[in-house]
């Protein structure tokens, strides 16, 4: 064994012998040493191995670092301890030796042991036991990444429980990679199964503290943090890819919730895990939707619920919470979505007149919708029938269906546009013969009003005659 690490070893013994005989932590104005003279020494010995860390000269800081340690009370300053890891982390950069290697790795972890013990929390920190935790945890995983995971992994969970949103991001998504590796090298199937379930439901969570922490640095303009949040998101969204495939997390899931039936927050996250990855077509999705709509209602849930609802062709349940999620959408980005499906529905249940305002609603806000344009016309052409006159009535409804459905053309893409078409095309076999608009003096081009009939959703219109 080499001298540099007999000196390492007796350094750190000096120090947990000093912890030892100290019976307690010292008043903050005798924190220096219990003598004028000893708090003399320990200050000059502080100044002189800061005045070298300011140089990043770290081999002199080191040097400096031990002799300070020799003099200063264990708990002169917090300080000595994150600067001794520093150090001692630069010194491991230079040696080859295995023994030397072991005793500076050591040494490191025995600085963080220390630490979280005489400084637990302080005045701006009062978990600052747990912020420590996280640090060492983060040294853990960096000098024994290839069998460390799982070690480092139960630090950092220890810390995020503590700290919850006040995590730092590299602890937030360090924790999560962590968890990763650590699952990937659990032998037990069982256990690496529990794992996976685990991490697909705390992925959520990880990912709201990041939201909550990231909101708050752009609120304060700190463009340096935000990035630091929005790098640790991606680290969490690139894990999480890697393990979330729906025929993974279907099974896993479904045991969790079947294991813990009464959790409404495991439902919440379910919902939104399996809706994040589009996972709907299974027996999970339905049962965890409706329970969670049904102890919180909104309008999300609604509509997945009525999505999938119509799904199985129960349109009566399907309209109803489509209608839900109108009602508690009121002005959110998803309303036009909610507007046409709910119309659709409405336009298949023969809801005509319901359809159409659906649409109008719609093109009250983007009158360059072409799929409203096209449910209008829908709810035309189904109640055709209502506008019969006796005369050309239902004729020209068919006819202003087919206004909508030109209006659809021209504003929709490829998809649209052919659908749109497509109806066109059928309705027009619907339009007035030459003979029946001969026999009401009209002929083709003219104008005509659609007659006022009740139910008749385009009663008052007016179309241009076409003969099919």
């Amino acid at each position: 064994m080499t001298d540099k690490t007999n000196t390492m070893k007796l350094i750190i013994r000096g120090i947990l012998a000093m912890l030892i005989a100290a019976p307690a932590l010292v008043s903050a104005q005798d924190r220096y040493g219990e003598t004028e003279e000893q708090q003399i020494l320990c200050k000059e010995a502080i100044s002189v191995y800061v005045s070298y860390k300011k140089q990043k000269n770290y081999d002199e800081a080191y040097i400096q670092w031990k002799k300070a340690c020799d003099v200063c009370p264990p708990t002169a300053r917090e300080g000595m301890y994150s600067d001794g890891v520093r150090f001692l982390k630069n010194e491991l950069k230079k040696t080859e030796d295995e023994a030397r290697t072991q005793a500076l790795q050591d040494s490191i972890f025995t600085l963080y042991d220390q630490r979280m013990e005489l400084f637990p929390s302080t005045s701006k920190k009062p978990n600052n036991r747990c912020r420590i935790l996280a640090y060492k945890a983060t040294d853990y995983y960096r000098l024994f990444k290839k069998d460390g995971a799982a070690v480092a992994n139960a630090m950092f969970k220890e810390s995020i429980d503590c700290l919850g949103a006040a995590s730092s991001p590299a602890t937030l998504s360090t924790y999560y990679v962590t968890s990763f590796y650590a699952m990937k090298r659990m032998e037990d199937d069982a256990e690496a199964k529990a794992k996976l379930g685990e991490m697909l439901t705390e992925y959520l969570t990880l990912m709201d503290y990041l939201d909550q922490g990231m909101a708050t640095a752009t609120a304060a303009g700190k463009t340096d943090a935000v990035e630091d949040y929005t790098k640790a998101k991606g680290n969490l969204d690139e894990v999480f890819i890697a393990i979330a495939q729906c025929e993974d997390m279907v099974p896993v899931l479904s045991e969790k919730v079947a294991a813990d039936s009464a959790n409404f927050e495991l439902k919440q996250k379910v919902l939104r895990l399996l809706n994040q990855k589009d996972c709907t077509d299974n027996d999970l999705y339905l049962p965890v939707a409706i329970d969670v709509h049904n102890e919180t209602p909104s309008h999300p849930s609604a509509y997945a619920i009525g999505n999938e609802q119509a799904k199985v062709e129960n349109f009566g349940e399907a309209f109803a919470y489509m209608e839900e999620a109108v009602a508690l959408c009121a002005d959110c980005a998803e309303l036009e979505v909610y507007l046409l499906k709910a119309g659709k529905i409405a336009s298949f249940l023969g809801k005509s007149s319901t359809a159409r305002s659906y649409a109008q609603k719609v093109l009250s806000n983007n009158p360059e919708s072409a799929e409203a344009y096209m449910l209008i016309g829908d709810a035309i052409a189904g109640a055709a029938k209502q506008c019969d006159d006796g005369a050309l009535g239902s004729r020209l409804a068919y006819l202003r269906a087919c206004d909508y459905y030109g209006m659809a053309i021209s504003r929709g893409d490829e998809d649209i546009k052919a659908t749109a078409k497509k109806k066109l095309n059928a309705n027009s076999k619907q339009f007035p013969s030459v003979d029946e608009i001969f026999a009401v003096g009209k002929s083709t081009g003219d104008a005509i009003t659609i007659p006022s009939i009740g139910g008749c959703p385009c009663a008052g219109e007016s179309t241009t005659i076409r003969v099919r």
